[in-house]
């Protein structure tokens, strides 16, 4: 048997305390659920579960079926390391297929990704860390105000690379000009005429 999991549901629909007992009497019936309660003042329910046997999904379903709505949370996230629709296809596929995610769509032109999901059920880590394993890189946008933006870090890079690349091209292009005749009155440093 494996380790037991936690996972808090926020649900939406409730109106009395019957309704709660409903619901939890429902996720109790769930096969690979250990306990359910369900607290009706804070719309939410806990549920401690098997995972090999049951998730989040399953959950869901059930308080669906019931009659109830489990409210999902809707975050925006910026994707570095793309190059392809490919990539963004790839990224979309594993986002949608981790237990918690209602919804999960990739922008490849805006590189970025929009993803619905279960608040309790999945965690920005759990998506950041699904992302890495697929060698690209998710990074919150709540949390780029206090750190640069991944493509503002990735340009200035570029914009360094660039400079560097042409102060060292520089003397080549200059010796090569010299050979036209047209352009032979310019001054040339004997160093760089030195094979």
């Amino acid at each position: 048997m494996a380790e037991q999991k936690e996972t808090t549901l926020p649900i939406a629909g409730m109106t009395c305390a019957a309704c709660a007992n409903r619901i939890e009497k429902g996720l109790n019936k769930i096969e690979g659920v250990e306990s359910a309660n369900v607290n009706l003042a804070m719309e939410r329910a806990g549920v401690t579960y098997d995972p090999e046997q049951t998730g989040a999904s399953d959950f869901e379903q059930k308080i669906e079926k019931l009659g109830y709505h489990v409210e999902h949370e809707k975050k925006e996230f910026d994707v570095t390391g793309m190059t392809c629709a490919a990539c963004a296809n790839r990224i979309e596929k594993k986002l949608n297929k981790i237990p918690g995610v209602a919804e999960a769509s990739v922008n490849l032109a805006m590189e970025t990704a929009s993803v619905e999901y279960t608040p309790g059920a999945v965690s920005n880590e759990d998506l950041t860390q699904a992302v890495d394993r697929l060698g690209y890189g998710l990074h919150s946008k709540t949390d780029s105000s206090e750190e640069e933006d991944p493509r503002q870090k990735a340009l200035r890079r570029q914009t360094m690379t660039f400079t560097a690349s042409a102060i060292l091209a520089l003397p080549l292009l200059w010796t090569m000009v010299t050979h036209f005749e047209w352009l032979s009155f310019l001054w040339m440093p004997d160093i760089l005429m030195n094979p």
